[in-house]
């Protein structure tokens, strides 16, 4: 035969295909995997495309008809198959890729839908064709989720869910996939896996007035798909390809029906069945997520059946974290926290946004400072951040803008993120955006509570002249109100007004622990104290409103709880109340937290009053009790010693050692710095390591007054240069932690000083 061009035998097949024709349409598909993609599209786009036309008509006629050349149609069309995936891979931009790769009409899919009912054959070849043509258009949806918009693939979906997903025969299929081994067939692989994965790419989208919405597929789907995760959770190692494949896209058509009905506990409940719990079935996904050949598999983009299963279960588990008992429950598998640690490492964004998400919800402050992620979040999440900024989409690997702020959120609540974003400079690029996204005020307020960052928002005069701006958003205005309370928190005008009510007891609590606190409130207006709380949430400015209350009152009431100590609202009551010297009762209202953070500092040392360990009505007996015991001051007096001559030219910075005995003025004014403890610098100037060990127990006998006025005594009277006493309290848990720190001391004459200072 004599050479043709690719244009050429692309005219020749359209016409009349020969044996000679399609094979050598086959070899050059095999050598364009050799070839750079864009110059082949840039080049062939219009012979490509009169191609792939082609190509979808005969896939909707019989192929029976193929008779002779039956394995040559086989050969290229699979090579066309290979070829349109490195499309979709490609940066095309996605028009190109539309206009390449989806039929022209729905008559084609009618066609493609009508072969299906003719065929008896369940492992028909002509199956492996479909199955692998429309994996492409499945993929194309996952990659480019603006694509279900499309008229055609809006079609092609329509005809899965009502053809195939909404069957007898496809129930039959499901039914068959909870045995221990299932053997599978191409067509329960078409059904399983191939149309799934296209419906779940497809309703990712959330479309409306869809055949069925995302309650009534899950109602239908929700006992098989549940038995066939607790079944084959146990059976991980045997795993053929295609049952790891049905799985990965059940997951995930799951998750997608989830977050397209949006938070709701009634559809949870649908995973429940006969003899097991909601933790049954989360305790198996964990154990499928564990499983260490996953995660040798993982690669950087979703590619393959392991990356996807990965993401798809991480994604299942960021929409259960709505809801609290699920996160209680996370806390406490131990299981599932090494897990998220190991995945951290992973060279994949996808799954850092995933992970973060997950850590920030689920860790504690110190189990948070492990993370990979969060001590590396300028680069990684800042950078996705500017990059879904940058698209028109306002996305990045699928995630919006809106749920990367969700989780800096809860991130921006812990002090090691406001550190880390306290030493970049991303604090202007989250101003910038502000106004596209109000949830940064959120984000701003609670990141406000670090020094240096509240500093650098003071200084910024765009930032200043945004929160003058009057908003018609309640919630958005109180939290103005907030940022502009830490902002100003040298210049605050307090109200003592005498003439107004008094209370014994204010309750401080999160909202979302209303049930309880109301409880304690009844509780104790029936003892006859008279008890101030907030149970409406609905005032003009709540920095106002808490003032007053502060003000009003002579001991505060701490309810604590996760939700307590992630709130800016109740962090600054509390610190607020701190500062006032209100007699502090904390009550432990939640069973899986223990204090942390700031809200450790601020009540280390006081009596706990723990609901989480007895009944509720024995628990009120010891409230009581408690608050009928009179305060107890210990007074003593502040002694700082003079730095010892001997141990003068030591450097921590040479001896890298936590002994705090072997630290110099040097050491320990670096020691400030890096703690984030800058307005100590100067009252603590000339002490040495040994010293600070001696404040600390100062620290312990004094009265907060006596630690107060010591402070202002011995600080250089500039303004913003004031020690808070939350800074005070900070500063004891910080010398102590490192007092109990393992000492890395090596000449034995080192520790015969420390010893004879002490």
């Amino acid at each position: 035969m004599e050479d043709l061009s690719i244009e050429q035998l692309i005219s020749k097949v359209v016409i009349a295909p020969s044996d000679d024709v399609l094979c050598d349409l086959s070899y050059f598909f095999i050598e364009a995997q050799n070839y750079d993609l864009n110059i082949l599209i840039s080049t062939l786009f219009d012979p490509l495309f009169t191609l792939e036309n082609w190509a979808w008509k005969v896939l909707s006629r019989d192929s029976r008809e193929w008779n002779d050349d039956e394995q040559q149609y086989f050969d290229l069309f699979h090579n066309i198959s290979s070829f349109n995936k490195r499309i979709i891979l490609s940066h095309n931009d996605v028009h190109t890729k539309e206009s390449l790769l989806l039929p022209t009409n729905t008559d084609i899919i009618d066609g493609i839908f009508e072969q299906f009912k003719q065929r008896t054959d369940e492992n028909e070849r002509f199956l492996t064709i479909i199955y692998s043509w429309f994996d492409n258009l499945s993929l194309l949806m996952h990659e480019h989720i603006e694509c279900a918009s499309i008229s055609i693939i809006i079609y092609i979906n329509q005809r899965i869910i009502s053809d195939i997903i909404m069957t007898d025969q496809f129930k039959i299929y499901l039914n068959e996939l909870q045995d221990s081994y299932p053997l599978f067939t191409m067509k329960q692989v078409f059904y399983l896996k191939t149309c799934i994965f296209s419906l779940g790419g497809y309703l990712y989208s959330k479309p409306n007035n869809f055949l069925y919405d995302g309650r009534q597929i899950i109602e239908y789907l929700a006992e098989d798909y549940t038995n066939i995760i607790l079944i084959h959770s146990k059976t991980i190692l045997s795993w053929s390809r295609e049952l790891f494949s049905c799985i990965t896209h059940l997951i995930g058509l799951i998750t997608t029906c989830h977050l397209w009905i949006g938070t709701n506990e009634e559809i949870l409940k649908m995973f429940i069945i006969p003899d097991k719990t909601i933790y049954d079935y989360i305790e198996s996904l964990i154990n499928i997520l564990s499983h260490q050949t996953f995660h040798e598999q993982i690669r950087p983009q979703l590619l393959n059946d392991e990356s996807m299963l990965v993401d798809n279960i991480l994604e299942l588990f960021n929409y259960l974290i709505n809801f609290q008992d699920i996160i209680n429950f996370f806390r406490c598998q131990k299981n599932f926290i090494d897990i998220l640690f190991k995945f951290d490492h992973i060279n994949n964004d996808r799954f850092y946004l995933r992970i973060y998400s997950l850590q920030s919800k689920i860790l504690s402050e110190k189990q948070i400072k492990k993370s990979n992620i969060v001590n590396n979040i300028n680069k990684i999440f800042f950078y996705c951040l500017q990059q879904a900024w940058a698209s028109p989409f306002k996305k990045y690997n699928k995630i919006s803008i809106e749920e990367l702020l969700e989780g800096l959120l809860t991130l921006s609540k812990f002090d090691i993120t406001k550190n880390l974003i306290a030493n970049s400079n991303e604090l202007k690029f989250l101003i910038e955006i502000s106004d596209e996204y109000p949830i940064i005020y959120d984000i701003l307020w609670s990141l406000s509570f670090d020094i240096r960052i509240e500093k650098e928002l003071y200084l910024n005069q765009t930032f200043i002249n945004k929160l003058e701006n009057n908003y018609t958003n309640e919630q958005i205005q109180n939290i103005i109100y907030g940022i502009q309370w830490n902002l100003n928190s040298n210049n605050r005008q307090i109200n003592t007004n005498t003439n107004k009510e008094k209370f014994d007891i204010m309750i401080s609590y999160s909202h979302e622990d209303k049930s309880i606190c109301t409880q304690l409130y009844h509780e104790l207006t029936q003892n006859h104290f008279n008890v101030w709380i907030d149970l409406n949430d609905k005032h003009h400015n709540i920095m106002d409103e808490m003032v007053q209350a502060v003000e009003q009152s002579s001991l505060i009431m701490i309810c604590i709880s996760k939700q307590y100590k992630q709130s800016n609202y109740c962090r600054a009551e509390a610190q607020y109340a701190f500062k006032r010297q209100l007699k502090i009762i904390p009550i432990l209202i939640d069973n899986y937290y223990k204090p942390d953070g700031w809200l450790l500092f601020l009540i280390r040392g006081l009596f706990l009053v723990d609901f989480t360990k007895c009944e509720f009505s024995y628990g009120i007996k010891v409230l009581l009790d408690k608050l009928k015991t009179p305060a107890i001051t210990a007074l003593s007096t502040l002694v700082v010693r003079q730095q010892p001559q001997n141990v003068t030219n030591l450097s921590l910075s040479t001896l890298d050692s936590t002994d705090m005995c072997q630290w110099t003025p040097d050491d320990v004014q670096q020691w400030l710095t890096e703690n984030n403890l800058l307005r100590m610098t100067d009252p603590l100037s000339g002490l040495n390591g040994s010293d600070l060990i001696q404040l600390s127990k100062n620290l312990s006998k004094n009265s907060p007054q006596e630690n107060f006025n010591f402070f202002q005594e011995n600080s250089m009277k500039e303004p913003g240069r004031d020690v808070s006493l939350i800074e005070i309290a900070r500063l004891h848990t910080l010398i102590e932690e490192q007092i109990h720190k393992p000492a890395r001391a090596t000449k034995g004459w080192i520790s015969k000083i420390c010893c004879g200072m002490m």
